[in-house]
């Protein structure tokens, strides 16, 4: 079964575009026509898509490849064949790219390659296939993708916690900006103009805020310019590995931060491995594809040494501990897992333990920060609000 493009013309000679599923052209047509619809033009999306690099594709979306994995898992579990789940799963997505690209996994599948190779096709995450794969091997499908939507979910749970953290701060923070740069260059001009007629020596606090003022409406183009060229600059530099290195490594000294951070790469990394090794996947190749999931390339250092220590016999938990940057209580745990052979349980359980408290420590520093930042605008827009009243006070002294 295929997709087909259409544009055609209905009753009232009004124009449609959309698409259609059918086993051939023919039956394609037919359709249209039960619905009343004039067929101009009908095309194979594969036909539309030969000849394109596969980054033109269609994709699903973190959301959608949760939604994707569960229905796999449903309908598998309840027994209906892999093409007929796909053609299912399909039919129910909301978007046309997102048929399109069930619709393609689909096809592939029908040609004789694996379900794995399909998603990579697609470019979902290695994670994702190699798990995949693995249920394939083991007969286990459902199982596999159930687990996987279950990882899926933690990590968007994750980075939707992370977003919040600082999302608010930042509205807050740039509004308060706005409010500043406002009264700076246009309430503060027209108050000079007025205190300048008035004559009299102006109060420290106001000289400040006016020579602030003169600043930021005579270079405030360059200021934009050079912040621009500054953010480029860094982007360009973020492209070296040694430059990436070095940023990471700053933050990993830095109080605070580098605890927040490193819980959260140890609670994505002991999620991945875990999911895998309970998905089948062989413990080496299981190393390889979660040291993917570090983000801070000193730790990913650490994983892909511990990985090495692995393959020449030594323990993951002395591997991982000898980097340095990994939490004891979480090294202690994986021994213990090691040592009772239910190692991909164990690093489930860290998995839970750490992002519970990444979510008890990010609730608490957006509790501190609120308050911070309010304070913070009260305490500008005082200021300026004080740089305008005291030549005003003096003036009325004056006239009395």
């Amino acid at each position: 079964m295929s997709i087909f493009s259409y544009e055609a013309l209905d009753g009232k000679g009004r124009r449609r575009k959309g698409e259609i599923e059918a086993d051939s052209e023919r039956v394609a047509r037919q359709k249209l026509k039960a619905q009343q619809l004039v067929v101009r033009k009908l095309m194979a999306i594969e036909h539309q898509q030969k000849g394109q690099d596969s980054s033109d594709q269609s994709h699903l979306n973190a959301t959608e490849t949760v939604l994707f994995l569960q229905q796999l898992a449903t309908l598998t579990e309840a027994g209906m064949p892999l093409i007929e789940s796909l053609a299912s799963i399909a039919e129910g997505m909301s978007k046309q790219a997102s048929r399109r690209a069930v619709f393609t996994i689909r096809k592939r599948v029908l040609e004789g390659g694996s379900l794995a190779d399909a998603l990579r096709f697609q470019h979902f995450d290695e994670v994702i296939c190699n798990m995949i794969a693995a249920g394939e091997e083991t007969g286990q499908m459902e199982a596999v993708a159930s687990r996987l939507a279950q990882l899926l979910e933690h990590r968007q749970e994750l980075n939707q916690e992370l977003l919040s953290a600082t999302l608010y701060p930042a509205i807050i923070l740039g509004f308060g900006m706005l409010v500043m740069l406002f009264l700076m260059t246009v309430v503060v001009p027209k108050m000079v103009a007025v205190f300048a007629r008035a004559g009299g020596d102006l109060p420290t606090l106001t000289k400040v805020v006016i020579a602030v003022s003169d600043f930021l409406r005579d270079h405030g183009g360059w200021l934009i310019v050079i912040l621009a060229g500054l953010i480029l600059a860094y982007k360009l530099w973020m492209r070296s590995q040694a430059a990436r290195e070095s940023r990471d490594r700053w933050l990993l000294r830095l109080p605070g931060i580098a605890r927040l951070l490193v819980t959260i790469e140890t609670a994505r990394f002991s999620r991945t491995l875990g999911m895998l090794l309970s998905g089948g996947v062989p413990v080496l190749a299981a190393m390889l594809i979660a040291n993917q999931s570090w983000s801070l390339l000193p730790l990913k250092a650490i994983g892909q040494q511990a990985r090495e220590s692995l393959r020449e016999g030594e323990s993951l938990a002395t591997a991982l501990k000898s980097g340095g940057h990994i939490p004891a209580m979480a090294t202690q745990l994986l021994a213990v897992g090691e040592q009772s052979g239910q190692l991909d349980a164990m690093l489930l359980r860290i998995a839970d333990h750490y992002e519970k408290e990444v979510s008890r420590n990010l609730s608490r520093m957006l509790t501190i920060a609120e308050p911070l930042l309010v304070m913070l605008m009260a305490v500008g827009v005082g200021a300026l609000a004080l740089s305008i009243l005291l030549p005003i006070a003096e003036m009325n002294q004056l006239v009395k």
